[in-house]
C-alpha cells in the first residue's frame, strides 16, 4: 500500500427516503388537489397524460404530483404554475398516441419541478422563503429556501432531458447527456454573480435512467475526467482534465442537487445526489442534505458521504486531486 491507494470502499445502507415519511396529507388528499387543478384526463391532448391520472397503476405518482401541489399552494405559489399548466394544456398535440417522451408530460413536470424541490427540502428540514424571487433580467431565481442552519439558499430549478426508447438494445431520442449539461450551464449563468448568498442548482431529470445514480455527466462536467493507471492504485483528477467547479466562472455555484422520484412495486422514493463546489465563495454544507449521497473534497481527496451513488459515476471516494498523475 502506498499513499496514492485509494480508500477501500465501504457499502452503506441507502438514504433515500420513503414517499411516505415526506407526505404532508392523505393519499385521498393528494389525489383530489391533482384532480381539482390538473382537470379531466379527457381534458388534456396527452394521451400518457390522460393515462397517468385515470389509471390505478399510476395512483403513486398522482399521490406525489398532489403533495408537491399542497407545497405549492401552503407557501403561495400554486396559482403561478397553474397558469403555466393551464397553457400547455390548451395546446394541441397527439391524443391518441402513448409514447414517455410526450411533450406535454415532460412540460408539465418541468413547471411542477420547484414545486417538487420545494416538497422534498421543506419536508427534510429546510424552510421556505420564496417562489420566483428574481425573474425576468439576467438573474432567475426560481426557488429561496433557508437551509437547516438558516443560510439562505437561492435555487435554479431545472428538468431536463427525456426518457429513451430502446430499440435494438440501444436508446435512442432520449437520455441525452448533453441536454443535462446544457441545463446546467444555462443555470449557473441565471443564479447571481458575484455570489450575494449560497447558489445551488436543483435539477429533476426526466430520464429512465435516473441521474442520482447514472450520474456520470455531472462528475465529467462540474468535477472533471478522472483517470485510472493500469499498474497503478487509485484514481486521479488531474488540473488539466478538471471541470467547471474548479473555474472561476462557477465560483458562484456552490452545487447541484439532483433528486429523482425512485418508483417500486411496494416502495417508492427519493433519491439524492449531491455535488458540492469545493472553489465555491459562499459554499454548501453536506449535512444539509441528510438524506443524499453527498461528494466533497477533503483535502486532496474526494469522498462520498452516506455512500457512492452508483457504478456510472467515475469519481470513487478516495480519488485524489493532483497537478499531473505522477510518472505521467
Amino acid at each position: 500500500m502506498t499513499d496514492l491507494d485509494e480508500e477501500p470502499t465501504v457499502e452503506q445502507p441507502s438514504p433515500s427516503v420513503d414517499v411516505r415519511d415526506l407526505h404532508a396529507i392523505t393519499p385521498a388528499e393528494a389525489m383530489a388537489l391533482v384532480d381539482q387543478h390538473l382537470g379531466t384526463p379527457a381534458s388534456w391532448p396527452s394521451a400518457l397524460l390522460a393515462y397517468r391520472l385515470k389509471s390505478e397503476w399510476q395512483a403513486d405518482w398522482k399521490v406525489e404530483v398532489g403533495n408537491w401541489l399542497h407545497a405549492a399552494k401552503s407557501y403561495g405559489f400554486l396559482d403561478a404554475i397553474l397558469r403555466q399548466i393551464e397553457g400547455e394544456r390548451g395546446r394541441r398535440g397527439e391524443p391518441t398516441v402513448i409514447k414517455g417522451n410526450d411533450k406535454h408530460h415532460l412540460k408539465l413536470h418541468q413547471y411542477l419541478a420547484p414545486a417538487l424541490a420545494c416538497h422534498y427540502f421543506t419536508r427534510t428540514g429546510w424552510s421556505f422563503v420564496g417562489f420566483d424571487t428574481e425573474t425576468g433580467g439576467n438573474i432567475d431565481v426560481d426557488l429561496a429556501l433557508a437551509a437547516p442552519d438558516g443560510s439562505l439558499v437561492e435555487f435554479q430549478v431545472k428538468a431536463p432531458d427525456q426518457p429513451g426508447e430502446v430499440n435494438g438494445g440501444r436508446i435512442h431520442d432520449g437520455e441525452y447527456d448533453q441536454r443535462i449539461v446544457l441545463a446546467l450551464d444555462k443555470a449557473a449563468a441565471q443564479l447571481p454573480r458575484p455570489a450575494r448568498s449560497v447558489g445551488m442548482v436543483f435539477i429533476h431529470a426526466q430520464r429512465g435512467m435516473l441521474l442520482v445514480g447514472d450520474c456520470g455527466c455531472l462528475v465529467h462536467h462540474l468535477i472533471g475526467s478522472t483517470t485510472s493507471v493500469s499498474g497503478m492504485a487509485g484514481v486521479f483528477l488531474q488540473s488539466s482534465d478538471r471541470g467547471k467547479f474548479f473555474s472561476s466562472d462557477w465560483d458562484h455555484v456552490a452545487g447541484v442537487v439532483a433528486v429523482d422520484l425512485v418508483r417500486g412495486l411496494d416502495r417508492s422514493s427519493y433519491a439524492c445526489t449531491v455535488l458540492l463546489n469545493p472553489q465555491a465563495t459562499h459554499p454548501a454544507q453536506a449535512d444539509w442534505f441528510p438524506r443524499g449521497r453527498v461528494a466533497v473534497l477533503d483535502g486532496d481527496r474526494f469522498r462520498w458521504i452516506r455512500g457512492e451513488p452508483g457504478d456510472l459515476h467515475t469519481l470513487p471516494s478516495g480519488t485524489l486531486v493532483v497537478d499531473r498523475i505522477p510518472g505521467f
